[in-house]
């Protein structure tokens, strides 16, 4: 079904030594438009100089670029690896002055640095010393994120989309408001765990049809925020052991409001009747925790 959506523009910044990993976040951003567009009446629109900037003559490259794409971004994912750039005059590259010219515009600027080894061919003394020292010297104003691969780079930019969305859309809703709102100790997020039964029908070997149950630990975020960070622990509650989970101790980076998230159980034998699960999670409001009872049989 269509939906109508705020479109959020974001700029992939960065120097050539980092340009694989800004198609990487293209391709993220894409994802996260399929996974949260609709939960958050939101479309992010991913810009990259080499494919959405116009040649022009008669006018500095780099101003060029600020006038077509840094001036109307409302987001900026600037990433790093072992180059700063080069200067364009007027900043030590053009990366950094896309993230001042941005930041003085008022938009969420994210700063990522890779940590993948550098192949000794591609090592500039030089270029590593500048960026080392240029990120040394924003780290009282930026929260500069490191990442090892492709799979760290893509939960950082879900992360900042969600965070950044959410943060336009409660400044939106705060201007629209004429009166305060009532307050309530309920945190903005709330994450619940549960848990649901299914019925799975196989054939044998022999041909016969057999039914199998399986069972699904869901965690549901019914807040108003998107969940941090979130975690759960299963106890048994009497007798027993708790079910392995398939996925292993694993973190959920986001759960947005609205959202669910599901992990396959396995019961074998000797499992308790009833776990205990705790989740906890973060959110503006600080860290929280739920606990839930969930019976199997």
């Amino acid at each position: 079904m269509p939906f109508s959506a705020q479109i959020y523009p974001l700029l992939v910044s960065s120097p050539g030594d980092a340009g694989e990993d800004a198609g990487l976040v293209i391709d993220a951003t894409l994802r996260w438009n399929v996974i949260y567009g609709k939960q958050f009446n939101a479309s992010v629109m991913p810009l990259h100089w080499t494919s959405h900037a116009a040649a022009e003559y008669g006018i500095r490259p780099q101003e060029s670029i600020n006038e077509q794409l840094v001036e109307d971004a409302e987001i900026v994912i600037a990433l790093f690896w072992h180059r700063l750039g080069s200067d364009t005059g007027k900043a030590e590259s053009g990366t950094v002055e896309e993230i001042e010219e941005a930041h003085k515009r008022g938009a969420h600027v994210a700063v990522l640095r890779c940590m993948r080894d550098i192949p000794s061919s591609d090592l500039d003394a030089e270029q590593a010393k500048n960026l080392d020292t240029y990120l040394l010297g924003i780290r009282d104003k930026a929260l500069v994120l490191e990442y090892n691969d492709d799979n760290g780079l893509r939960q950082h930019v879900e992360a900042i989309l969600t965070h950044a969305v959410s943060a336009s859309s409660a400044q939106a809703e705060a201007e629209v408001t004429t009166s305060p709102p009532l307050e309530s100790d309920e945190p903005p997020a709330q994450v619940w765990p549960g848990l649901e039964r299914r019925e799975a029908v196989k054939t044998d070997s022999k041909g016969q049809v057999k039914t199998q149950n399986r069972w699904f630990l869901k965690l549901s975020n019914t807040g108003k925020e998107p969940a941090m960070h979130v975690k759960y622990v299963l106890e048994p509650d009497g007798e027993g052991v708790v079910p392995e989970d398939f996925e292993g101790d694993r973190e959920l980076e986001v759960l947005p409001p609205g959202g669910e998230s599901e992990t396959q159980l396995h019961l074998h034998s000797g499992v308790a009747s009833q776990a205990r699960c705790t989740v906890t999670w973060e959110d503006s409001g600080g860290k929280h925790e739920n606990v839930g009872s969930l019976r199997f049989f």
